[in-house]
């Protein structure tokens, strides 16, 4: 799942940036990121984009990360998914780079454009896993279940301040629309 969710989402990045040559791939110390940066690099180079890693263990190191993407020459960001840094817009807005986000709270504070799971499913999902181990069911027989559930979200508002205009393509597409 997560190579399609990435390949779309640098996919509708490219649309929106069709000059686009590079892009940093914005990770922390989650162990699971470096496997997740390198299918991001792989999604790129199917679109003939460059993908370099970056890492900001905390969110103090987010300025630094976002400064050394600059000087790489990076035109946008690709942010995999991780704990909720709530500088993380401001930051993309501050050094001028367009940011893919797996996660629309980062939309919703300013940030360019999300594509990503709903998140609001997934808590009705545990609930009925917990309601059939409450009934007795044994975790181990329960299936993993993967989101089936996206939600594509847009910020025209933050696409006219970095002077970008979403294709007319794209923006049906999207699950909302932030004006």
């Amino acid at each position: 799942m997560l190579g399609d969710l990435t390949a779309k989402s640098l996919d509708i990045l490219h649309v929106v940036l069709p000059n686009l040559k590079k892009i940093g791939v914005l990770i922390s110390n989650n162990p699971t990121h470096p496997a997740l940066a390198e299918v991001a690099k792989h999604a790129a180079e199917t679109l003939g984009l460059s993908a370099e890693r970056f890492t900001a263990a905390t969110a103090d190191d987010l300025e630094a990360s976002f400064e050394a993407m600059r000087a790489a020459n990076c035109e946008a960001v690709y942010v995999v998914a991780d704990a909720y840094r709530p500088a993380m817009a401001g930051v993309a807005r501050k050094f001028a780079l367009p940011a893919m986000y797996q996660v629309d709270v980062y939309v919703r504070d300013g940030g360019l454009m999300s594509y990503g799971p709903d998140l609001l499913a997934m808590p009705a999902r545990a609930a009925y896993y917990v309601d059939k181990i409450i009934k007795g069911a044994n975790p181990a027989d329960m299936p993993v279940e993967q989101p089936t559930k996206f939600h594509f979200l847009v910020n025209l508002r933050t696409a006219k301040a970095l002077g970008l205009t979403i294709p007319e393509s794209v923006l049906p597409q999207a699950d909302e629309v932030i004006e």
